[in-house]
């Protein structure tokens, strides 16, 4: 079987990795190097996710799994363990992370409630005073350092044979679904195509005439815009993920921090800009982390992620016996290393026993 995969971010290139490693030809086309996607500037956490869905919740532990299979197969440095710590700073924050800590505790995911002095003993460098009520420690929670991740899993790909033609963007897939079409013309035929594109994903489905269901830029239903921000290094920074309120931290590479604002976010909706939004982002680092108060932007990435209009992933065949699939969610970095794995089932007529909640078919 040949198959093109279509995108380079965190679920293009595990789905190139496993299909090939399932014997599958595969060649991989992109418009973007791997490094330049919204996956190597995402905030990379990932968790078990408790949103009322009993399939959604199955899926996310099953991608720690998957992550942890993964990173095992190409370099475990890119996979970040340590947990999360969260808190709140006021009543109404406390009560929120509680009735959360009470749904994760009835599903059996670990989650313990700390002393700030405990907290203190898992990052010493936190400033915890403002805290309301305990500090909350999920322990099976991992973060991924994207940029990290997609070279090793692009590196071991491209070790087994896969064809990687990065910087030619597809301007269409055949009508058959039996190959792609590049921008400069040239026709890359194949069994099937995987649509791993993001956003993009929309405009090449709608060539064949095929409607994604994703929510419009701005949509006050859920929030689509997201922005990233990478400092410049830091000397000491965090070990692990840390939520405190108004401002979200992670480690990243080369002693850099990731940093994340959900507040700010919606501000974006109003079209403010995000070169003054990631200052303000990097302004609330020495509240939370006193030593890192000298770290400054590095980087940032203001984006519209691809949410489908119900909030959950779709993956799999556009349609009962199609030889295009698509994967599209919102959740692609937290899910990557799993939808990958689904795909492949669904190519080699084994279908993954977690898929079924997540087809496109469901919206008719």
């Amino acid at each position: 079987m040949r198959v093109v995969t279509i995108g380079a971010g965190a679920i293009g290139t595990a789905t190139a990795l496993r299909l090939r490693q399932a014997g599958a030809e595969v060649v991989h086309v992109a418009a973007t190097a791997p490094r330049d996607t919204l996956s190597a500037h995402s905030f990379s956490w990932a968790n078990g996710i408790d949103e009322g869905s009993e399939a959604y919740w199955h899926l996310s532990l099953e991608a720690l799994a998957a992550h942890r299979r993964l990173a095992a197969e190409t370099d475990p440095a890119w996979l970040g363990t340590g947990g999360n710590l969260h808190w709140a700073a006021d009543p109404a924050g406390e009560e929120s992370l509680a009735t959360a800590a009470k749904g994760y505790r009835a599903l059996d995911y670990p989650v313990r409630e700390l002393t700030t002095a405990q907290a203190l003993e898992l990052e010493p460098g936190l400033r915890l005073d403002d805290a309301v009520g305990p500090i909350r420690f999920y322990p099976d929670d991992v973060f991924l350092h994207t940029d990290l991740m997609l070279d090793a899993v692009a590196r071991a790909a491209t070790g087994l044979g896969v064809r990687q033609r990065f910087g030619e963007p597809v301007a269409g897939i055949a009508a058959d679904g039996r190959g792609v079409r590049l921008a400069s013309g040239e026709v890359v035929g194949a069994d099937a195509v995987v649509c791993c594109a993001g956003r993009g994903n929309a405009e090449l489905l709608a060539g064949l005439g095929i409607t994604l269901p994703l929510l419009a830029p701005g949509s006050p239903r859920r929030l689509t815009h997201g922005l990233m921000v990478r400092t410049t290094p830091v000397e000491a920074g965090v070990r692990r993920v840390v939520h405190a309120p108004h401002l979200s931290i992670r480690p990243a590479s080369g002693g850099a921090l990731m940093l994340h604002c959900h507040d700010l976010d919606w501000l974006l909706n109003e079209g403010a800009d995000p070169g003054e939004l990631a200052e303000r982002v990097v302004s609330r680092l020495p509240g939370v982390l006193p030593s890192a108060g000298g770290a400054r932007v590095a980087s940032y990435l203001a984006a519209v992620r691809p949410v489908p209009v119900d909030g959950m992933t779709i993956v799999g065949p556009v349609a009962e016996g199609s030889a295009v699939s698509v994967v599209a969610t919102h959740s692609g970095v937290t899910l990557a290393a799993v939808l990958a794995e689904v795909v492949v089932g669904d190519l080699v007529g084994r279908p993954h026993p977690l898929a079924d909640g997540f087809r496109l078919s469901r919206f008719g």
